[in-house]
């Protein structure tokens, strides 16, 4: 089997040489824009049609290339054995395949079409947890749970969705500059991100301190982020923080401490933070920033929802 296979290698230059003038010898006009022609489906698939779908459809498309060169008439009479045929045919559509995986890779990035592996945008998690839906999370019991008092803190990007639909690729960009702000705050105040669904971010703390530093920190960052932008164009988000009994697993946090915080940033006005009356407990004349209590606000599916308060930053 090991010398079947250094025959081929040893060959392969010369099977090079064969496919180049097996293209010479077939080339006409309207072969060759035949050839352009798939050439530029197969690349417009490779840039817009991501996911396990669009590997699925661009191999059909390279075996059905395949199959129509490697079983012409004109192509296998050239030949005398089938299996020198098949390495031919094969090397033709390897010089399709190589090219347009790279060049449409680089332009699916140019194009914004994503910086991960055929990457599609979440949907917004404004739709799931805003204040008029359901449950925002999953709060069924999983195995290997225990029960903590910890600090949580959800944050959504205000209008996520509306600029979405308007422009998916400059959003996606303006997403990942989020997403940067969001983690660097984090890292800075002893957070732990548990997930992202979509545009917001679920982080843990120990310390109501430390989530409130961190929130006032992305606030404070977005501020200069947007400072040179029109006011149609600024990313702004809302934050809630609240301090309470969660289920903690290996990879997530589930409870009804999870859905006051996801309620309380529903209620949160753009660019603002809002906490609940024990975090505002633990922290005040602790931090550069102002509190207003709003009450005890009414929380669809929350029997007993805290005190919540509007934290004024000092942006000085």
């Amino acid at each position: 089997m090991q010398a079947l296979v250094l025959t081929y290698v040893k060959a392969f230059p010369a099977y090079l040489t064969a496919t180049w003038q097996t293209l010479l010898y077939l080339y006409d006009l309207k072969l060759a824009v035949m050839a352009g022609g798939v050439v530029l489906v197969c690349l417009l698939l490779r840039i817009f049609l991501g996911g396990i779908g669009g590997k699925v459809v661009r191999l059909a498309v390279y075996v059905g290339l395949f199959y129509f060169v490697s079983t012409r008439e004109q192509f296998r009479v050239l030949f005398a054995d089938q299996l020198s045929a098949r390495i031919i045919a094969g090397i033709i559509i390897a010089g399709v395949w190589l090219p347009v995986t790279i060049v449409g890779g680089v332009l699916r990035l140019v194009l914004g079409r994503g910086s991960e592996p055929d990457y599609a945008p979440p949907p917004s998690a404004a739709a799931t947890q805003g204040a008029g839906s359901g449950q925002p999370f999953n709060v069924s019991k999983p195995e290997n749970e225990k029960k903590q008092i910890m600090v949580i803190m959800m944050t959504d990007i205000v209008g996520y969705s509306a600029r979405m639909e308007k422009d998916e690729a400059a959003t996606y960009a303006l997403l990942k500059e989020h997403n940067a702000i969001v983690r660097k705050a984090i890292a800075g105040n002893k957070g732990k991100e548990i997930k992202t669904i979509g545009d917001a971010f679920m982080v843990v703390f120990t310390e109501p301190l430390d989530a409130l530093r961190c929130g006032i920190a992305i606030q404070k960052e977005l501020a200069k982020f947007n400072k040179p932008r029109p006011g149609n164009d600024q990313l702004k988000i809302r934050i809630g923080i609240h301090r309470g009994e969660v289920i903690v697993t290996a990879k997530d946090v589930f409870g009804e401490g999870v859905n006051i915080a996801a309620r309380m940033e529903s209620i949160t006005d753009p660019g603002g933070i809002s906490i609940s009356a024990d975090v505002h407990d633990m922290v005040k004349n602790k931090v550069e920033a102002g509190f207003q209590s709003l009450g005890v606000v009414k929380m669809k599916n929350i029997a007993n929802p805290p005190e919540v308060y509007r934290v004024h930053i000092n942006y000085g």
